[in-house]
């Protein structure tokens, strides 16, 4: 599988440039890696040394951004109508700091964030209850108080979920997965998420009757005047691996359907499920730690 010679990210489809970060791929099959940009010393924490190169597109003028990016002038105008922050590059410290600063001469604002803090594992949230500017919440650590204030940043995002094709077979499994909503909140006074997941929450008395639904109005009671990121929708879902889910009606869903799958086959099949959870919380990570350091 073909990786990314900026953040190292394994790329399973042939693109120009990586899902991840926006790098270019090296054009020799996308698979070979630059030796300017190695894989981490073994023992290493993955993204330690590393820096993201972080474009604040704000009053950035297109022919600026087409010149300083070597970019048509028609990309250039679509990153400028997402306006925003803009991952640009993932490389190692002296070359995030050069390329910073041939940047910033060419007229573009650029922050530089360790890639270790953008990959700070979220704290997940399994259950809890909303109160008037409060949010009482049960976390894989224990119980945590959220209050109208506590919260900088909001980042949500729609989640693709998909079995993985059957290698047997040789063909896509037909089934769809019912698609995952998850929400990182962001807190003032720790550099970790509050992560939850709408379809594997406990969310107690639920006014709507959508997960969906209730979770964006406990946004909306928790984070009024909060800075909201969808930004994510506009991603190519990069899957891989999912995780184990903690329990709830999407966890309960899956294993349902997999036992019916292997007494209709004779056999206990459990295909691969595919997501891009870690994608969002990589979006997420460094968005928040780009923000934090435009304050």
């Amino acid at each position: 599988m073909a990786r990314c010679p900026s953040c190292r990210r394994p790329v399973a489809l042939a693109r120009a440039t990586c899902l991840y970060c926006g790098a270019a791929l090296p054009p020799e099959g996308r698979s070979a890696a630059p030796p300017t940009s190695p894989a981490p010393p073994e023992g290493t924490p993955d993204g330690e040394g590393r820096l993201l190169v972080v474009l604040d597109l704000a009053g950035v003028s297109p022919d600026t951004l087409t010149r300083a990016l070597d970019l048509p002038a028609y990309d250039a105008g679509l990153l400028l109508r997402r306006g925003g922050l803009h991952l640009h590059r993932v490389v190692e410290g002296d070359a995030a700091r050069a390329e910073a600063g041939r940047l910033e001469a060419e007229g573009v604002a650029v922050l530089l964030v360790p890639e270790a803090e953008a990959r700070v594992r979220p704290l997940r949230a399994v259950g809890g209850e909303r109160g008037e500017g409060v949010l009482v919440l049960r976390t894989q650590e224990g119980p945590l108080t959220l209050r109208r204030g506590d919260v900088r940043l909001v980042v949500r995002g729609v989640i693709t979920r998909e079995y993985q094709p059957s290698s047997k077979r040789r063909r896509v499994d037909t089934a769809r997965l019912e698609e995952g909503y998850r929400v990182h909140l962001h807190r003032r006074q720790d550099p970790r998420a509050v992560e939850i997941d709408a379809t594997a929450f406990e969310f107690g008395f639920a006014v709507t009757g959508s997960a969906r639904l209730e979770l964006d109005a406990w946004v909306e009671e928790i984070a009024p005047g909060a800075l909201i990121d969808d930004g994510f929708r506009r991603l190519p879902p990069a899957l891989g691996p999912a995780g184990a889910e903690p329990g709830g009606a999407l966890a309960a869903a899956g294993s349902l359907d997999l036992a019916a799958r292997g007494r209709r086959s004779g056999r206990d099949e459990r295909p691969l499920v595919l997501d891009n959870v870690e994608q969002f919380r990589f979006f997420s990570g460094w968005r928040a730690a780009a923000e934090r350091r435009r304050e």
